[in-house]
Order: C-alpha cells, then sequence, then structure tokens
C-alpha cells in the first residue's frame, strides 16, 4: 500500500507536466515578491506563449497557502479531486457538489473550474474544518484523504513522524467525509512537502478513517464543555507551561508573546536559506 502512494504522489504530482499558457497571480500568500516570477508571468501573458510546464517550475514561485492551491489545480486538471466546484466563467457560474470534474473543467461551458475545498461539520461537538484535499487514487479504486503542510526542507529531512495535531486533524476530517458522504475511503495521507522546492518531500499513509481518533478528541471536547458548564473550570488543565501549571504546551510562550515574531523572521530566514542552496 505504502509504494502505491508514493508512485501516486510522484506520478500524479511532483511529476506532473502539462501544456498551457503561464498564467502570473499577485498573492499573499507568495510573498516576497520574485522579481523574475513577476517577469516570466508578463511575458508569458503578453505573447500567449505556451510551454511544458512541470509542477516543479511552478511551485518553486509558490509558498505558504499557495502549496495547497498549486496540488490541488495539479489533481483536478487530471480529474482525481473530488468536492466542491464553481465555473470561473462569470457568465456561466454554475455550481457542482460532491462530483469529480474531467480535468477540473465544467460540464455546462467547458470554462475552468475553482475548487472549494470540502467543509466538514460536527454538530455534536461543534468541530468545522475544510479538508485540503480529497484524491482519487485509480490503483485503490478508492479515495485518499490528504492534509497538505509545506515545511523547510531540513524539517522534513530530520522527521520520523507527523505531528500529532496533523494525525487528529487528517483523521477528523476522513471520519466525517464518510460518516456524511459515504465515501470509499482507502486511509489518510499526511503530506509534508518541501519549500522553496516540492523535493525533499515525506507522506505518513494510515489505513481507513481514523474514527478512533475522532471519537478521543469529541469525548475530550464534550467533557471540557460539561466542566465550564456545571463551573467546575478549576478541574480543566491548563496548556500553558507556567510556574503555576506544569502540564505543558509547544506553544507557551509563543502565542501571547513577541518571541512569535522572531519566530516568523527565523523561519523566513531559513526558507531563503534553503533558497539559495
Amino acid at each position: 500500500m505504502y509504494d502505491v502512494i508514493d508512485n501516486f504522489i510522484s506520478s500524479t504530482l511532483i511529476d506532473y507536466e502539462a501544456t498551457e499558457r503561464w498564467s502570473y497571480t499577485f498573492r499573499g500568500s507568495a510573498l516576497p515578491i520574485c522579481p523574475r516570477q513577476l517577469m516570466l508571468g508578463k511575458f508569458y501573458n503578453r505573447t500567449k506563449f505556451e510551454k511544458q510546464v512541470s509542477f516543479t517550475e511552478r511551485y518553486h514561485y509558490h509558498v505558504g497557502r499557495a502549496i495547497h492551491a498549486l496540488c490541488q489545480e495539479t489533481w483536478a486538471k487530471q480529474g482525481l479531486l473530488w468536492g466542491k466546484w464553481e465555473c470561473k466563467d462569470s457568465k456561466c457560474g454554475v455550481k457542482f457538489n460532491k462530483v469529480r470534474l474531467e480535468g477540473g473543467r465544467c460540464i455546462r461551458c467547458g470554462s475552468p473550474a475553482e475548487y472549494l475545498e470540502p467543509t466538514v461539520t460536527d454538530e455534536l461537538t461543534g468541530f468545522s474544518g475544510h479538508c485540503d484535499s480529497v484524491v482519487f487514487v485509480p490503483a485503490l479504486d478508492s479515495y485518499i484523504i490528504f492534509e497538505l503542510k509545506s515545511r523547510n526542507s531540513n524539517i522534513i529531512s530530520k522527521a520520523t513522524e507527523p505531528y500529532a495535531g496533523d494525525l487528529y486533524q487528517v483523521s477528523a476530517y476522513a471520519t466525517l467525509l464518510a460518516r456524511q458522504f459515504w465515501l470509499r475511503i482507502a486511509g489518510r495521507v499526511i503530506l509534508w512537502i518541501g519549500k522553496p522546492r516540492p523535493k525533499p518531500y515525506k507522506f505518513w499513509f494510515y489505513p481507513g478513517v481514523g474514527e478512533d481518533l475522532f471519537e478521543q478528541q469529541s469525548k475530550l471536547k464534550l467533557d471540557l464543555d460539561q466542566k465550564i458548564k456545571e463551573g467546575r473550570v478549576t478541574e480543566v488543565a491548563g496548556r500553558c507551561s507556567t510556574h503555576e501549571d506544569a502540564d505543558g504546551c509547544p506553544f507557551a510562550g509563543i502565542c501571547l508573546s513577541p518571541v512569535r515574531d522572531r519566530l516568523i523572521v527565523a523561519e523566513y530566514e531559513d526558507w531563503k536559506l534553503g533558497k539559495s542552496n
């Protein structure tokens, strides 16, 4: 099973090429702006030049959230992406739900369609989220739920397992998609993909939908709600590592501290260092 997923990621994503007109979109998530990208985008738009564009070439100019859009775009063009869609042609504007579109194009007019990440909810706990990608894998005749994370190459090289939060997140999505839409789901994949280049990448495949992990988190949430409702707030364990509370949290001292800004700067410097290699 692992080999099937490995081959699927490489052949449909990393090694994928398409003949298309080079397009340039100024995205906030793509900052800092790259002068070369701007030049290429304007040149190709002006001359209507078409070329073989590999995933790696496109990827080189995208960081952060734009990585998700590029991965989704690549799978959409191959007709493998399941979810909600909206025709990009304002005169058409038709919407589709719970389908895979051939070539990622509108069935009515043939224009490109925008992929809208499936929303999954759980009324009991109030859980809500957007699944990164629901991808059909022909070799498995089933769907794989993808959680996409862009990481610096040095982090990916050293990693032996994903973050626990990644696994809980993708398991919650898979469980709710299976419950709500009766999708045939073979498993969940957490894909860490390098920046500023898509290699190296690492993925972790987990068979099934992760029902037990989602139920575990749901129970914790309901227990917490009940304690708060009954005013038993002193029984709720703190999540910050302070002198008064030694439970510990990986984000202690970051989320509400100026240190956060320095961490963001450090991440950007690591990204630049990787780009220059």
